[in-house]
C-alpha cells in the first residue's frame, strides 16, 4: 500500500516539474510492480484526474502487455471527456503505437466531447485525411469545423488526397478569401484510379489561373500544393517542377522531378527525381530508384537529400509508381515519406534543427497554423 501511495503522490501533478520528473524516472525503475498500479489508477473513476492522466501516459509509455487494452477500455467508457482526451494522447506512446492504437483514436473521431475530438484531430496524421473530410460532413461545432478545414489543407500539401468533385475532378481545401487548386479531369482510368487533365488555381474572386494541361493524378492525390504561410503554387508538369509566386507573378523551375510535397514547418518544396538506368524487375513489379531532392519556396538552389527505392505493382493504380501517392507522414524520430510500394520510408530533416529557413511551430503531428490551435 505505501508503494501505491507514492505512485499517487508523485503522479498527482497537473503541472509536471524537474523534481516530477526525476521521481517518475524512479518509479519506471520498479518494473512490473509499477504496471500494476498504473492500471488501477487510470481505472479508478473516481480517483484523482491528475493521477489518472498520468498514470494512462505512463501506460502508453512502459508499453505493458495490457496497456493498449487499458487506454482502449479507458477511451470507450469513461464519462469524463478529460480522461478521455488523455487516453488519445497514450495511444501516441511508444510502447503501444501501432495499426490497433492507430484504429482506436480514428473510432473516437465520433465522440460526443468536442474537447475529445478536437484532441483526436491533432492526433491524426496525412493518410486520415478522408477521415477528417467525414467529421467535416456532420460537425456542428464552428471550432472543431474549423481546425479540421485547416487540418485537411495542410494534409493536402503533404501527399494526401484531394476531394473528389462530381464532374469527375478533384478540388482543394482552402480557408475563406484564399485560393484553392482545382484539377479538371479530361480523362480517367477508373479501374486504375489515374486520371489526366488541367490544373488550375481557383483565385478568392472565382477566376481561374491555369497552371498547366495533361497532368496525371493517381488516388486522388495531386503533383501540386499550395503554400500554407505564402501566395505560392508548386506544381509538377512535363516531369519537371515548377513554381509560381501568386502575388507577384513571378515564376521558376526547381529542375527535373515529380511528386512535389511542402516539407511541414518550413518553406521547402520537397520532391523525387528519378534515377536513369536504375530500373529492375522485382517480384512481379519494378523496381525504381529516385533523389529526393528539397529547395526553399523563396531563393535558393535545390539540394540533393538521399535516395528512396520503391516498387510498383500491377495491383496497385495499374502499376504507377509509389511516389504518385506518397505522403510525407510522421514518426516518433520525424517526418518520412512513405506509403504502399515503399518498403523503407525515407527519413527528411529535422525542420526544427535550424538548418531551413522559415520554420515555425513545434515538433508535433498536423497542426493548424492559425489561432485556433
Amino acid at each position: 500500500m505505501a508503494f501505491n501511495d507514492e505512485v499517487r503522490r508523485v503522479l498527482g501533478t497537473e503541472q509536471p516539474s524537474p523534481r516530477f520528473y526525476r521521481e517518475r524516472e524512479r518509479l519506471e525503475r520498479m518494473g512490473v510492480e509499477l504496471d500494476a498500479v498504473l492500471v488501477a489508477l487510470a481505472e479508478d473513476g473516481d480517483g484523482d484526474l491528475a493521477v489518472r492522466r498520468n498514470s494512462l501516459a505512463l501506460l502508453g509509455e512502459r508499453g505493458h502487455p495490457v496497456a493498449l487494452g487499458v487506454i482502449r477500455r479507458v477511451l470507450l467508457h469513461d464519462p469524463d471527456e478529460r480522461v478521455r482526451a488523455a487516453a488519445i494522447a497514450a495511444l501516441h506512446g511508444p510502447g503501444v503505437a501501432g495499426p490497433e492504437a492507430r484504429n482506436a483514436i480514428r473510432a473516437a473521431v465520433g465522440d460526443p466531447s468536442r474537447q475529445v475530438r478536437l484532441v483526436v484531430l491533432q492526433a491524426l496524421d496525412t493518410e486520415d485525411v478522408g477521415l477528417m473530410r467525414a467529421l467535416l460532413a456532420w460537425e456542428t461545432d464552428p471550432q472543431v469545423s474549423a481546425i479540421a478545414r485547416e487540418l485537411v489543407g495542410l494534409a493536402e500539401t503533404r501527399g494526401g488526397p484531394l476531394a473528389a468533385r462530381r464532374d469527375g475532378g478533384y478540388e482543394g481545401m482552402s480557408r475563406a478569401g484564399e485560393p484553392r487548386l482545382v484539377f479538371h479531369s479530361a480523362g480517367r482510368d477508373p479501374v486504375a484510379n489515374v486520371a489526366t487533365g488541367a490544373l488550375l488555381i481557383e483565385t478568392s474572386g472565382g477566376k481561374f489561373v491555369p497552371l498547366a494541361q495533361n497532368v496525371e493524378v493517381v488516388a486522388g492525390v495531386l503533383p501540386a500544393f499550395l503554400a500554407t504561410d505564402r501566395p505560392i503554387a508548386v506544381w509538377e508538369s512535363e516531369r519537371a517542377i515548377h513554381l509560381l509566386d501568386l502575388k507577384t507573378g513571378e515564376s521558376r523551375s526547381l529542375g527535373p522531378g515529380v511528386a512535389p510535397r511542402l516539407l511541414p514547418f518550413t518553406e521547402r518544396a520537397v520532391w523525387v527525381r528519378e534515377v536513369p538506368g536504375k530500373r529492375r524487375a522485382v517480384n512481379g513489379g519494378t523496381e525504381i530508384v529516385y533523389e529526393v531532392w528539397s529547395a526553399p519556396l523563396t531563393e535558393g538552389e535545390p539540394s540533393r537529400l538521399g535516395e528512396l527505392r520503391v516498387t510498383t505493382s500491377p495491383e496497385r493504380h495499374g502499376n504507377a509508381s509509389p511516389v504518385r501517392w506518397m505522403v510525407i507522414g510522421e514518426t516518433p524520430e520525424g517526418f518520412v515519406l512513405r506509403g504502399p510500394g515503399i518498403a523503407t520510408p525515407f527519413a527528411l530533416p529535422n525542420p526544427f534543427a535550424g538548418s531551413h529557413p522559415g520554420r515555425s511551430g513545434a515538433p508535433g503531428r498536423l497542426k493548424p497554423t492559425g489561432d485556433n490551435s
